[in-house]
């Protein structure tokens, strides 16, 4: 495969080998993450953004290059996530523009096509900062180039791009003296270093290998480090906020005007009828009054940069194989930069990141969920302590008290996010000692809605008249499978069947989740609703998932919004929200 064009094909398997290869290297990627904030997602929004990518690519074979690298493009913009995530949509972007009218390019445009990426990124960002991505990326490209000059194959040019990007990204501590003073070289250098790995895996046709198995054949062993020095006193505008502005004709260079005042790492990319916005600020309303100006929003995301910054300077682990020097370089033990809010096993001595006497605040959150993907987003979503919990593996009363007097709260709202809970939970309310509001959330899909709809500036009664709401709003559904013979109303079933559950109640039984997924969510959506958001279980490949929500795509047109997550819930193959 070395030797072949570039066209449309390959182009598709270079990005989902791609895609595969970050997967088992993002928590890596998330441990660098000092630069512009110590907020721990780097490697996440890269992930995830090219998790997009594929996406729209899943399904689509035969398409020549041109089509292929919009797609791509298309998809990267709709799932950017962060600085990383948008700069890296760029790439995608450049690469497009370069590529645009053509079915297919020898070895030698492929240093062409970075030089287009590396003009489109570099546009992209207000204030270009060398020892970044950006300079990562300008180095990948001149390896290219000179690969290409001396008549390289394909795998030859992406080879020497990856090993001038890799040079490159061993300097980046000596341009950058937050990298240096931390230790580290730059989390997005280091993922875009992945990524080409990763597709030149693909190109030599090589079985991708997981970290671990790369770390053990060095014979090196996991040690703890700390970050130091990343105070979340230096983050002067705190909130990550991120959103998609749709409308016509928007200028963007007025757009971008507009919000110049309201922060810094502020991007405004797309075209004139999507654009998507990134910017740290300490003012997420003003951000989002001044682009309502320009068109409808959605995707809307803010994120306290201040919390993921304590959270990310807690303890790490990591091989030193995954740098390839010897060198103390973080990377969080779960779930990325989450880890001291998800707290493992639902035995009170479980909770490694409770404190003996815990520093009092006026309102804590304490929720449930199995998964480490779902436990991740709730603690994302400002869970102080997420529990393990589940349809099969419930706390008890004991262990729900013991783990919310871990929590230094005045009051508690509590999400059981599953009807088995409620009874503990109202009898832990009477062993607690303070305050503890339940809201009575039945699924994790109503449990993030309604997490979603908090304003901890307001009093009880609004917040929990917010959730409430939200609960209303949700519908919820899932994809299991028969665990005996039987029957649930209409359905009969037997063992091993696929189920499809719309709020509890069987609708459909069938024998692939991928098919019932697709049936259960043509039934759940409504001519009013506008987002359905995934959740796929630790049964599913992300692979698998990227090609059901294409087809869902396919299925359901433009009529709602489809979000994927990787949730890594046993027993369900699929979790569905409609909003």
């Amino acid at each position: 495969m070395v030797d072949r064009v570039l066209d449309g094909r390959v182009f598709k398997e270079l990005i989902l080998s791609s895609q595969r290869y970050l997967f088992e290297r993002k928590k890596e990627v998330d441990a660098l993450n000092v630069f512009p904030v110590p907020d721990g997602d780097t490697g996440t929004n890269m992930y995830l953004t090219l998790t997009s990518a594929a996406a729209y690519l899943a399904g689509k074979d035969d398409l020549p290059l041109c089509e292929a690298a919009e797609m791509a493009s298309q998809g990267a913009l709709m799932g950017a996530r962060g600085n990383s995530g948008v700069i890296l949509s760029q790439i995608f972007r450049g690469v497009s523009r370069y590529f645009a009218g053509k079915d297919g390019v020898p070895a030698s445009e492929v240093g062409r096509a970075l030089d287009e990426a590396v003009s489109t990124a570099y546009k992209a960002v207000m204030k270009p900062v060398e020892g970044t991505i950006l300079t990562v990326l300008r180095a990948m490209r001149d390896g290219a180039g000179e690969a290409a000059d001396a008549n390289a194959t394909l795998g030859g040019v992406v080879a020497a791009a990856l090993m001038r990007g890799k040079e490159i990204l061993a300097r980046t501590p000596d341009m950058l003296p937050v990298l240096r003073q931390a230790g580290v070289v730059d989390a997005g250098g280091k993922g875009l270093v992945y990524i080409v790995e990763g597709a030149l895996s693909a190109l030599r046709g090589e079985a991708i290998k997981e970290p671990a198995a790369a770390a053990s054949a060095t014979g090196s062993k996991p040690w703890t480090a700390r970050l130091k020095g990343l105070e979340t006193s230096d983050i002067k505008f705190p909130y990550d906020t991120q959103l998609l502005v749709s409308g016509e004709r928007i200028p963007l260079a007025g757009l971008r005007t507009g919000l110049e005042d309201l922060g810094d790492s502020l991007l405004v990319v797309g075209s004139e009828s999507l654009v998507r916005v990134h910017i740290h600020t300490s003012r997420p309303g003003d951000v989002l009054t001044a682009c309502t100006a320009f068109g409808m929003l959605s995707q809307v995301t803010v994120d306290n940069m201040v919390e993921q910054t304590r959270q990310a300077s807690e303890t790490y682990l990591l091989s030193p194989a995954a740098m390839g020097e010897e060198s103390a370089l973080p990377v969080p033990a779960v779930n990325g930069s989450l880890a001291p809010a998800v707290m493992p096993g639902p035995a009170p001595q479980a909770y490694a990141g409770a404190s003996a006497s815990p520093e009092q605040k006026e309102t804590g959150i304490v929720s449930v969920a199995t998964g480490d993907g779902m436990k991740a987003i709730m603690a994302s979503l400002g869970c102080d302590l997420v529990l393990d919990g589940g349809s099969t593996m419930n706390p008890s009363t004991a262990e729900l008290a013991e783990a919310v007097k871990t929590v230094g709260a005045r009051k508690i709202i509590f999400f059981p996010n599953n009807g088995n809970i409620f009874l503990a939970a109202k009898q832990a309310k009477k062993l607690v000692g303070r305050n503890m509001y339940i809201v009575p959330s039945k699924s994790l899909p109503q449990g993030i809605s309604a997490l979603l709809s908090l304003n901890l500036s307001e009093d009880m009664t609004h917040n929990l008249k917010r959730a409430s709401k939200a609960l209303r709003r949700v519908t919820t559904g899932e994809v299991t499978f028969a665990a005996r013979d039987g029957r649930f109303g209409r359905q009969a079933m037997k063992r091993g069947d696929i189920l499809g559950l719309i709020d509890g109640k069987v609708e459909m039984v069938g024998a692939d989740p991928s098919e019932v997924l697709i049936g259960l969510v043509e039934r759940m959506v409504r001519s009013d609703d506008e987002i359905v958001t995934i959740y796929y279980g630790q049964d599913v490949s992300p692979e698998a998932g990227a090609i059901a929500v294409a087809r869902l795509e396919d299925a359901l047109g433009d009529e709602v919004e489809i979000e994927i997550h990787d949730g890594g819930q046993p027993l369900y193959y699929y979790i569905v929200s409609v909003e």
